[in-house]
């Protein structure tokens, strides 16, 4: 099945609908969580679900954030060497939804983990990664940065009308 051609501008476009839809499940689990489910008035710090929970939620946001940070570095190396700028900007979008998901899942623990428990910390720990997820939105200065792009393709992408993927 061949993909239709977009141009740099729906790219943009549909990588940050896709981003925003992200960063807006997990705001709406935590809203959800945080009103409507969640007692804090009498949190949980006894049972073994909860000492669990305090060691494992702050372990896996950190090694979300690693594995983030290496498979995304790692896959972007090997889109740096193609030539192809529609090759690398599809790879690169599949990079971003990588790295999103790599995001978003240590929100969404952290904030089963106040469900459970009740206790609000590890809305703190959602917080900080969701402020993360935020700020790692698709931009094309961050395109041109991660992929090292040269002029001519820098070009191009500034070029709303121009296909780029």
């Amino acid at each position: 099945m061949e993909t239709p051609q977009q141009t740099s501008k729906e790219y943009f476009r549909i990588t940050s609908v896709i981003h925003m839809g992200l960063v807006l499940g997990v705001v709406i689990f935590g809203l959800v969580v945080s009103f409507f489910i969640a007692d804090f008035q009498h949190p949980d710090m006894d049972s073994e679900s909860a000492r669990i929970f305090v060691y494992l939620v702050p372990g896996i946001c950190i090694l979300a954030l690693f594995a983030a940070k290496l498979i995304f570095g790692n896959r972007l190396k090997s889109l740096m060497e193609l030539d192809d700028l529609k090759t690398k900007m599809t790879g690169y979008r599949e990079c971003l939804i990588i790295r999103y998901l790599f995001l978003e899942g240590p929100a969404l623990f952290a904030m089963v983990a106040v469900f459970l428990t009740g206790n609000i910390i590890y809305l703190i720990y959602a917080g900080v990664v969701l402020v993360l997820f935020i700020l790692k939105r698709p931009t094309l200065k961050a395109t041109v940065k991660d992929l090292a792009l040269n002029q001519e393709e820098v070009a191009k992408l500034e070029d709303p009308d121009a296909i780029v993927a």
